[in-house]
């Protein structure tokens, strides 16, 4: 085993993972979603996660290292890991877009002009 990433890193790694598992969960349970992606991004996140555990067999590299190596030699789990995490940020891409969606409704519906952008 290696030497950690850099804490930032690391943040940025799980603190995405955990907020689109809760955010899927949430959005499944709550019924406000209730499209595909939702499902996928509960079952997607616990597969990132799975298939980031092939760097403990790292040797003198830190994780990111690793995975970048193993892109390089063109092995199935980084590029499943790759394909994961592409899809967890477009995700958050629908989500925000959705979000903005109903608030441009909801303002249109109050007699805004509907770009859901708060006016002071």
């Amino acid at each position: 085993m290696g030497p950690s990433m850099p804490l930032w890193m690391l943040i940025v790694y799980w603190g995405l993972g955990i907020a689109t598992f809760i955010a899927g969960v949430v959005a499944l349970i709550a019924g406000t979603v209730r499209r595909l992606y939702s499902l996928a991004a509960v079952i997607a996140v616990p597969l990132f996660f799975l298939n980031n555990f092939h760097t403990i067999a790292r040797v003198g590299v830190d994780e990111f290292d690793y995975w970048q190596q193993s892109l390089i030699e063109g092995q199935w789990w980084a590029w499943l890991s790759l394909v994961l995490f592409l899809y967890m940020i477009g995700y958050w891409g629908l989500l925000a877009r959705r979000i903005r969606e109903r608030r441009a409704a909801a303002a249109e519906a109050k007699g805004g002009e509907g770009n859901g952008v708060s006016r002071l």
